[in-house]
């Protein structure tokens, strides 16, 4: 006989705690946007600032992380008008990796003026 599954209430004091406590988990682990990485990072890498002088977007820096396989620890896909990927990063993977990437980026870049 199969058993039933027992759906919880997503305003149950159960469910609500185990948001809290993801919340909180994901403060300890600094676990950031590319945006919020940029914006609360208090000096760049030199590839940083150069990428920027270039796409002034991360979208590019986003999409080099992704293909590089930088581990995103969340994804939030869409919305009803077009695709939005907002993807969420261990802070010290972005410090590491972003710059790589960045160098990446504008190394494509330039291949393709050439």
């Amino acid at each position: 006989m199969a058993k039933e599954k027992i759906m919880i209430d997503r305003n149950s004091e159960e469910v609500l705690a185990r948001k809290r406590e993801i919340a909180e988990a994901k403060r300890a682990a600094e676990i950031v946007t590319l945006r919020e990485w940029y914006d609360t990072t208090p000096e760049h890498s030199p590839e940083i600032q150069e990428y920027m002088k270039h796409f002034s977007q991360l979208g590019r820096l986003g999409k080099e992380l992704h293909n590089r396989g930088v581990k995103r620890v969340t994804e939030r896909f869409g919305d009803d008008v077009r695709t939005l990927v907002e993807a969420t990063y261990v802070r010290g993977e972005l410090d590491l990796a972003a710059p790589l990437c960045a160098m990446a980026c504008l190394f494509k870049k330039q291949m393709n003026t050439v």
